[in-house]
């Protein structure tokens, strides 16, 4: 299921038919931190998957997803017994976290590394506390182990940045409110001031978090959503508000109640100024629309749970028992019905698509193939093992991996033309700091499209596809970023190349020509 999926199955595919992976030209190819890379621990997690069963790549990404459901569950609640060290707050922070719609679908069969992100996040906040409990040589060592595990999953790593940063602060807050109790307890031990304590820390941290929510371009990236569309503040606080719960689910609600319940706690340790500095930290980076829900998750959960452990001072037994099941149940529910919601508005693999993918496998094997549409090429590369363009699937990337696993481009070629991204332009939604200069594979895909398939272009050249394969929905265009365009190379194809397989969906032309130098 997913987009995202089929390019991981493909960079997996080709690591289990070369191998060994050709895009990893450096270091820093594993955190996808050099030109034509991406972080490789998902692909190479379910080659290995696939390698060790004796299954393929597609098994390999039912069982690892399947199996990643399970051990996020038991990650939720390690993390949440660092908090506090009551089951039952353990637990609810567990379910909360386990049963969230986007923790749900990207546990199903998914391929994206975001999962495996998911299951493994809260692993790094645990040790980043258990280094501070225990401030020995191993835990930090661990600390730098799970960093860098992460950073080889997905780019999202670089927000553990905002996580250390916030740590750092929790220690100086604790720090400094230790020496002003010491120097100044008359005033900060006396009853009036303990009293409005609270009410001044939930204030700081409403009026900090609106600043930085409003103050920053958050908002401009939720004036289109599933309900309502619109420039207005209104609006782009509803859109906000429903993107979110699509991916936390009715726990979100609890959160925001859970930043009182945490204030108003008595006994502050580490834990509450982090868990609160961590979610400021993350405010200004809510404009990551399609990313919040995954790296903002842990933090909602505990929230929730604070809730709910709070839920436990109602002295009625009866009562109590029943508002909390009345709690679960519609979380329970909500996250259900968002997740068919989900699962209804997917993009996932169509039998006819299998099928071409299969004939493919078997007749063209070792052949390139260039398509009209990025997510038809994608898909049946990753299920044939074939080379495909555009590269990068929907997306259609200007620079992928793929380009060195099929041979387009050498590694030399990479390395020679690789220079720096300048700091001034480098951003959180940036891939790389460094950057291929004259590689530009959208741009190559594009002129193949609009030249004839006998042409003997050099960028044809380089390609060299032997078959065109096309979204017959699409006949006589190619498709890129919402847009359809006309294609000369689709249209010389109709008039003179060989249709070799036709499904009513997707057709198979032979369009490989001697061409001269």
């Amino acid at each position: 299921m997913g987009v995202d999926s089929f390019f991981i199955h493909n960079l997996a595919t080709n690591i289990a038919v070369d191998g060994h992976a050709e895009w990893i030209l450096n270091p820093l190819s594993w955190f996808g931190w050099y030109p034509l890379s991406y972080p490789s621990a998902g692909p190479f997690l379910l080659a290995d998957f696939s390698s060790v069963g004796g299954q393929p790549i597609e098994g390999s990404i039912l069982v690892a997803s399947m199996a990643f459901g399970g051990i996020g569950v038991l990650t939720s609640f390690v993390m949440a017994r660092e908090f506090r060290e009551d089951a039952p707050f353990c637990l609810l922070a567990s379910f909360i976290y386990s049963f969230a719609p986007r923790f749900l679908a990207f546990t199903l069969w998914s391929a994206s590394t975001r999962n495996l992100f998911m299951v493994l996040l809260p692993v790094f906040i645990w040790s980043v506390l258990r280094a501070y409990r225990e401030p020995k040589t191993r835990n930090f060592v661990f600390v730098l182990g799970t960093f860098l595990v992460l950073a080889t999953i997905h780019r999202l790593a670089a927000l553990l940045a905002v996580f250390l940063i916030a740590f750092v602060a929790s220690v100086i807050v604790v720090v400094l409110l230790r020496v002003l109790r010491t120097r100044f307890p008359r005033i900060l031990l006396a009853k009036p001031y303990r009293r409005s304590a609270p009410f001044l820390a939930f204030g700081s941290f409403a009026g900090i978090a609106a600043l930085m929510f409003f103050g920053t371009d958050v908002l401009s990236e939720y004036t289109t959503g599933e309900l309502f569309n619109g420039p207005s503040v209104e609006i782009q606080l509803v859109n906000f508000g429903v993107s979110l719960a699509r991916s936390v689910g009715l726990s979100l609600v609890l959160a925001f109640m859970g930043v009182v319940t945490l204030v108003r706690v008595r006994n502050k340790t580490l834990r509450e100024p982090f868990l609160l500095l961590s979610f400021l930290g993350l405010t200004p980076t809510l404009f990551l629309r399609q990313y919040t829900g995954f790296y903002i998750l842990p933090f909602i959960a505990l929230f929730g749970a604070l809730v709910f452990a709070s839920l436990s001072q109602i002295k009625r037994r009866r009562v109590r028992q029943v508002v909390v099941g009345v709690l679960i149940g519609s979380v329970f529910a909500f996250s259900a019905g968002v997740l068919d919601y989900e699962v209804q508005h997917t993009t996932w693999l169509p039998n006819t698509m299998y099928a071409t993918a299969t004939y493919v496998h078997e007749y063209a094997p070792v052949e390139n193939v260039v398509s009209n549409d990025g997510l038809l090429g994608i898909r049946i590369a990753a299920l044939s093992g074939c080379a495909y363009l555009p590269v990068g699937g929907a997306g259609t990337t200007f620079q992928s991996p793929e380009l060195l696993a099929y041979g387009f481009f050498s590694p030399q070629e990479v390395e020679a033309n690789t220079v720096r991204v300048p700091i001034q332009e480098l951003t959180l939604e940036s891939d790389s700091p460094w950057i291929a200069s004259t590689i530009q594979a959208e741009a190559d895909w594009v002129a193949i499209m609009q030249a004839s398939f006998e042409s003997s272009v050099d960028t044809i050249a380089r390609y060299d596809p032997s078959f065109y394969l096309e979204n017959e929905n699409l006949a006589s265009t190619f498709f890129a970023y919402g847009n359809r365009y006309p294609s000369l190379f689709a249209t010389s194809a109709h008039a003179s190349a060989y249709k070799i397989y036709d499904n009513d969906v997707e057709t198979l032309w032979y369009v490989a020509v001697p061409r001269t130098p």
